[in-house]
């Protein structure tokens, strides 16, 4: 599978790897939503296994997040949630009555049985 990287001015830190599919998808939505700048991934305490993947749309940057980009591409990550979330593989998955965006991450396992939560290994 082809991964396209979006780096940050960060040096230390992997980056974000994304799909073609996600890739597609992501600039659907930015064709769409004209008034936003990037999108935000985070986590959230929820479900049965722990955590949860969100996906928001970020209007203007902030200090409490640390911008990817690739081209005119930008993912924004909260800083705090940085060491769980830095080298993140986003996918995109077509299914026929059920599309959604799905997140690798070598530090996300033991997801629930219905796929929508998982733990935090680190």
């Amino acid at each position: 599978m082809k991964t396209y990287l979006l780096k940050s001015k960060k040096k230390k830190l992997k980056g974000i790897f994304i799909t073609k599919k996600a890739l597609k998808k992501i600039i659907q939505i930015y064709e769409t939503k004209k008034d936003i700048i990037g999108i935000k991934v985070d986590i959230k305490k929820t479900g049965c296994a722990g955590y949860k993947y969100v996906l928001e749309y970020v209007i203007k940057k902030t200090k409490k997040n640390i911008a990817f980009i690739k081209d005119n591409i930008s993912i924004f990550i909260p800083k705090n949630k940085i060491n769980v979330l830095d080298g993140i593989i986003i996918n995109f998955v077509q299914k026929k009555f059920h599309n959604y965006f799905d997140f690798y991450h070598k530090n996300s396992q033991n997801k629930c049985g219905c796929g929508e939560s998982f733990q935090i290994i680190l």
